[in-house]
This record gives C-alpha cells, structure tokens and sequence, in this order.
C-alpha cells in the first residue's frame, strides 16, 4: 500500500528522512502520524525511526540535542522544526513498569516494532509513502480495533500506563479494544499503581475529551484501572463518567469545543464534588496545574448558580470570560432558555473587566487628601464597581467620584 505523503509536516520533514538515507542507513515515519493519515484526521507532530545510532545521527546533523540518548532518541532540528528520532531497537525488563532496563539498538525495522503497545501504533512509512504493517495493524485500523502487539500480557507488564492508553484512544477513535487485549488489561490493573499520576492525569484528561467518550466512556469502570488510582479513591468514578457522558453528548454532536478544565468541573460534579475546598485537595493529587484548579472551580460555581436560579449581572461579571462563554455554549447545547439569560446577563455587561472602570484606588486617595491607602479605598473601589456592573451607576470619572465622596463623609 502507498500512501501520498502531501501533508506539510511530511513535507517538511523528508529531507531529515533524505539525509539519513544518504548516509547509508534507514529512516521511516512512525506512530500516530502514520496511524491518523490512514485515518484521514489531522496529524500534530511527525516521529521518524532510523537504523542510524544516535551517535550516527549526530554525526550527520548540524545541530541536535538529547532527550534520551541512552534509549536511542535524538531531537534533529531542521529549519529550527524539532524531530524525534529514535533508533530501532528492542529492549530488555522493565522493573519500573514504565521504561526498559536496557535496550540494543537493532537494524531492522520489523525488531523495533515489536515493543511498540498497539498495532495501530506500529506503522511505518517510508518516504516514498510506502506502508510497513507487520502486525496487521492496517486490518486493525479498518476494523476499528485496539489490539495489542503479540501478547497484551507482556505489552502491559512493560509499561502500565499502555491500558489507560488503551482507553483513551478508544475514546479518541471510537475503535473497540480487542476482547484479549481487554481482558488482560481487567487482570493486569492493579500495575497501574506503578505508573506516577503526572502520566495518568494527561491520558485521563484526553480519555475525557474523546470525541466518542460518550460511547465509550464506560471502559474506565469496566477496566478495573479506578481502584488502584490512588486519585480517584476518593470519587464516585461510575457516577461522575455517567454523568461527564450525559453532559459531553450533545457538545460532542454539535462540535463543541470541551476544554480541560470544563471536562473535569463536569466530572467532578457529576461525581457530586462542588465545594471548593474539596476540589482544589482533589485535583492537587491528580497535580493540575492551580490555574485549572481555579477554571473547574470557578466552572462548577458557575453551574450551581445556575441551577439556583441565582444568575445576575454581577454574578456573572466575575467569572472569567472564557469560562462564561464556554457555558454559554453547553448552555445552548442543554438548556437553551438559560443560555438566552446567561447570554443575555453577558451581553448587557457594562464593564467585563475592573480595568474598564473609569476610577482607581489611586484617584479615590487623591481626591480622599489621603497619605496612604487603607481598607476604605479597597471598599470604595468594589463598592462603585458592583454598582456601575448592577446598571446601578454610570461609569463615568465625575459621577464615581461624586458617590464616592458622599459614601466616604457618610462612613466618616
């Protein structure tokens, strides 16, 4: 099978496969780029796979840098592009779970795709757009199947983190994992307690923004993996991806965008997790980062309101654009009577940000005669704030200033 190879990122990057070629040694794509060409989906990032060492490799190009020489990766720049390149090779136990405790680089091909996880994953094209399946990974990709290379047991024991792989790109593709492969994947969870959260977090976060997670979100329970997720101990995991289906369906459907945060709040929220407090201790141990933290928390503040009834203008204006406008979107996608309100609330906002009020805290000391600022400024300045957000106040410099001095001589 041939494959044309049109795509920018190919194109851009056959002259590192060219030059490794003149040089007397092989040089094939690999991995997902292969794997979502034959799918016809976008591909991100290009990997390469060589018969060169990485010392060879080095050797040829003017300017590289390591990120794991010692198991065989080289980043070879070119037109200041970054490629991975790995060299063929098989590799010895893996007493950690997660990476060899030797490898040997090989010559062949065929050798290197033997430690790859699934045979979806262990493609290869050459440069002139050739294929290379030796694992029938091409009767896989049609059959829309997840299947491990040789035998699942093995592939798993190597590297625990492939059976959240496994899941994530079911969610991903919409694909079936193979019934062996599955199988062995239900016996072997307990290794995930192996494998650090930092690498479950990032295949859970993409698990749950699949494009087919509403199909194939219950593969997380039915795996076995939630027990010795030591994050999720304390969360009802079924409820939470019931309730992240229901919610993600229809914004699925409608090809609406599902940030990583607005996936999590829906989680942890179905899962009945809404205080604040909780969710910051919670996803601390799953380490996201303290931006998202605030995003889901901020998020299911956001949803509770609106349960309530409790929407107003200044509600609103204190969320983040981004998260006001996401709801806006599930809104539409959920309930559209409270997206026209929402929306509406939004649109109507007199001011989005405290850098648009026509007052500071340094023009309240000046026209105050004060030395030095103090808790008053700071009461001042929220007090017009929520007014002028309430429609209650003009935003202009004279009138705050005005409401200012009279609240200012009342107090005193």
């Amino acid at each position: 099978m041939k494959i044309d190879l049109d795509n920018q990122l190919f194109q851009s990057a056959l002259p590192v496969l060219s030059t490794i070629e003149s040089h007397g040694y092989e040089a094939y794509f690999v991995g997902g780029c292969v794997r979502d060409t034959l799918l016809e989906l976008p591909i991100h990032d290009i990997d390469i796979a060589s018969s060169a060492t990485p010392d060879e490799i080095e050797a040829m190009f003017k300017h590289t840098f390591e990120v794991g020489k010692e198991h065989g990766t080289i980043v070879v720049l070119h037109n200041d592009v970054p490629y991975e390149v790995t060299t063929f090779r098989t590799e010895g136990a893996y007493s950690d779970f997660r990476r060899p405790d030797e490898v040997q680089f090989v010559r062949n091909l065929e050798e290197d795709t033997l430690r790859r996880d699934f045979t979806i994953n262990a493609l290869a094209f050459d440069h002139y757009g050739n294929l290379y399946d030796y694992h029938q990974g091409l009767p896989d990709l049609k059959a829309k199947l997840i299947r491990a290379v040789g035998t699942a047991q093995e592939r798993f024991n190597e590297d625990a983190l492939r059976m959240i792989r496994a899941i994530r790109f079911a969610s991903q593709l919409g694909f079936t994992i193979e019934a062996k492969t599955f199988t062995a994947l239900q016996e072997l969870a307990p290794l995930i307690e192996n494998v650090s959260i930092e690498r479950i977090r990032i295949e859970i976060s993409k698990f749950f923004q699949g494009e087919f997670f509403h199909l194939n979100g219950d593969l997380l329970p039915e795996s076995g993996l939630p027990p010795y997720i030591k994050a999720f101990s304390k969360i009802d995991v079924k409820a939470g991806i019931a309730g992240l289906k229901h919610h993600l369906k229809p914004l699925i459907e409608n090809e609406l965008t599902r940030e990583e945060s607005f996936v999590w709040a829906l989680f942890l929220h179905s899962a009945g997790i809404n205080e604040k407090s909780t969710i910051k201790r919670l996803l601390s141990s799953w380490t996201h980062s303290n931006q998202l933290i605030r995003d889901v928390q901020d998020t299911i503040q956001l949803l509770l309101a609106i349960d309530a009834n409790q929407l107003n203008s200044w509600l609103v204006y204190q969320f983040p654009d981004y998260i006001v406008k996401q709801m806006i979107d599930y809104l539409g996608a959920h309930q559209n009577e409270k997206r026209t309100e929402l929306l509406k609330l939004y649109e109507q906002l007199p001011i989005y940000h405290r850098k648009e009020l026509q007052l500071d805290g340094r023009r309240i000391m000046q026209v105050l005669n004060m030395d030095k600022g103090g808790p008053i400024v700071g009461k001042l300045l929220l007090e017009v704030e929520k007014l002028v957000v309430m429609g209650q106040l003009e935003n202009d410099e004279q009138l705050l200033l005005n409401y200012v001095k009279q609240a200012y001589q009342s107090t005193n």
